[in-house]
Parts: C-alpha cells; sequence; structure tokens
C-alpha cells in the first residue's frame, strides 16, 4: 500500500510524509517512510538497512565475526505479546483478591492469533485471556489482537509481595512465545519475542 493520509489527515513527517510504503504483515523496517520511487526488481535492495542492520544471527555471533551476506533480511516477525495495563511497578490491592490486565498480541505474515496466557505468578499456573476478535480473514490477520484477562492473586500472597505477571501469545501455525531470550538473544536484539513479565507491588 502506499499511504499519503493516515486517519483521514495527510501524514505528519515522522510518519513519512508525503508518501510511505505499508506492506501488511511485514516488520517496520520494510515500511519505507518519505518514498520517492518504487522499483520492482528481482535482485534485493542495496539498501543498508536490508544488507546490514536487520538480520537475525545466531547468539554465537559477534561484531568481530559477523558475515552480513550469510543471513536472510528479517522480513516476517514472530508471535508476540504485550501486558499494556497495569503498568511495570503499579500497585494492586490484596483486598481485591484479583488483577485486571489488557494488552495486545500480534503475529507477522499475517497469522491469526488464536490465544493469549496470562499469569500472576510468573508462568507456574495460567488463564486464558479474552481476545477482541476482529474478524480478520485466514492469511490477513493485519491488526492487533487486543486481549484482557482478570486472574486472582497467586495463593498465600501478603502485603509487600511483588508479582509477577506474565503474558505469552500462540498464534494460527500454533507458534508460541519462548520463556526467555537466553536462547534466541542476538548482537542487534532483534526478534526479541519472549514472554513479556512486569512485576507489581501488593499493597
Amino acid at each position: 500500500l502506499l499511504a499519503w493520509e493516515m486517519n483521514g489527515q495527510p501524514l505528519t513527517r515522522d510518519h513519512g510524509f508525503p508518501l510511505r510504503a505499508v506492506v501488511p504483515g511485514i516488520i517496520g523496517a520494510r515500511n519505507v517512510k518519505w518514498l520517492s520511487t518504487v522499483v520492482a526488481s528481482a535482485e534485493e535492495s542495496d539498501s543498508f538497512w536490508q544488507k546490514k542492520d536487520y538480520k537475525p544471527f545466531s547468539p554465537g555471533v559477534d561484531w568481530d565475526n559477523v558475515d552480513w551476506d550469510s543471513a536472510a533480511a528479517i522480513q516476517e516477525a514472530p508471535i508476540t505479546s504485550a501486558v499494556c495495563e497495569p503498568e511495570p511497578g503499579s500497585e494492586i490491592y490484596l483486598s481485591d483478591g484479583e488483577i485486571t490486565t489488557k494488552g495486545y498480541a500480534w503475529s507477522g505474515g499475517g497469522r491469526d492469533v488464536i490465544r493469549v496466557d496470562v499469569s500472576a505468578d510468573g508462568g507456574k499456573t495460567w488463564h486464558v485471556a479474552k481476545l477482541q476478535k476482529l474478524n480478520q480473514r485466514p492469511g490477513r490477520a493485519w491488526a492487533w489482537s487486543i486481549w484482557e484477562a482478570t486472574l486472582p492473586l497467586p495463593e498465600g500472597v501478603k502485603v509487600g509481595d511483588k508479582v509477577e505477571l506474565v503474558c505469552r501469545a500462540v498464534d494460527d501455525n500454533c507458534c508460541a512465545q519462548p520463556d526467555g531470550v537466553e536462547g534466541l538473544w542476538n548482537m542487534r536484539g532483534v526478534l526479541n519475542n519472549a514472554w513479556h513479565r512486569l512485576h507489581l507491588t501488593v499493597v
């Protein structure tokens, strides 16, 4: 898509005025801003961002041994999700006995989000969130999936304790987020889709 407006208004400079490309399901690095020319080519772009930046590497590769030509440029992103409410460090009331939380999930390539799991004890026990379904067609799930969940406080929690709130999502290929970054971290920090974790204080 070539876009010159957003929400019925001309694009601002920050968003790519006068024209930008929008490629649904593809990472933002390919959604080119300030577009002046479109070239249909059988060859990969020589752009720095295509050739020498947004590429995934093994955790064992570093700036001293990287071979940029050995990796393909990232196009689609893996399944991911995040907690938007409450904010990290927020206080929650023991007297409420529960936490209400909200967030989003998304997967690249038009893959739909089929489930979001939420935990209030760091991933020991899980509750399925309610998804706001947008009736997106198979293979064309371009929009964020918004989710909400209300879950009980962990058993035995008391005032002053920290509660670790965690979310993870699953897409329609049954791909799920990994629990940590240890096995996927890389020198560029790209494609980190580990569980989103935040800590809340019980008052």
